[in-house]
């Protein structure tokens, strides 16, 4: 199974992990000073998986709002991976303690799976279109289904003109927001946008 073999590869690079879905477990897991590569386990059936890497003090898990609905920081895969649990669940998570730099890892894992992005079993040959794709199983789910048409037109503005705007703060342009980065709490009101604010916590299940 391709998991599993990636499981194993990872395990050669690393010290120790821990598996779970409780951000109680990971924090207590989690230390200053030393990196870590994750991996998210969202249907094993179909080996649908992704990957990245964090550090102690930077918890990527915790920004992606997968756990925690209430929405923190910046971290670009944010809403690609609240799609992900809407479209087919969360299994598990592995958080690995890394011998080595955890990205020289995230790029054997690449290398390893042949693929240019931290996703497998996801169509798409790049984060746009791996987006796109995601957004349309999205919105088959029957929690999409289930919003009020206002919610499903302000979303899909969110989408297309911010989420895959690669937007810029307006008072620093070296202050990128692109992809789920647009999530940080304050970017939207900043530039005018904070009326999706209510729209998006109800599509994604978050909060502001």
């Amino acid at each position: 199974m391709i998991i599993s073999n990636v499981i194993s590869s990872i395990e050669k690079e690393t010290y120790s992990f821990i598996k779970t879905t409780s951000e109680k477990e990971l924090k207590i897991f989690r230390e200053k000073g030393v990196q870590y590569l994750y991996l998210i386990i969202w249907n094993t059936n179909n080996n649908i998986f992704s990957w990245g890497t964090m550090s102690g003090s930077s918890d990527r898990i915790r920004k992606s709002s997968i756990l925690n609905k209430k929405l923190t920081g910046k971290y670009d895969r944010r809403v690609d991976y609240l799609m992900l649990k809407k479209i087919m669940g969360l299994e598990t998570i592995y958080l690995f303690k890394t011998k080595e730099k955890s990205t020289f890892i995230e790029s054997k894992i690449k290398t390893l799976l042949n693929v240019k992005s931290c996703f497998y079993g996801l169509e798409g040959v790049n984060r746009d279109e791996i987006s796109h794709n995601l957004y349309s199983k999205f919105k088959l789910t029957n929690h999409y289904i289930s919003q009020s048409e206002t919610d499903k037109k302000n979303f899909d503005l969110f989408f297309h003109e911010i989420f895959l705007g690669k937007k810029r703060h307006p008072d620093n342009p070296k202050r990128t927001f692109y992809y789920g980065d647009c999530l940080e709490p304050g970017f939207l009101k900043k530039i005018n946008f904070g009326y999706l604010e209510m729209s998006i916590e109800n599509m994604l299940d978050v909060v502001f």
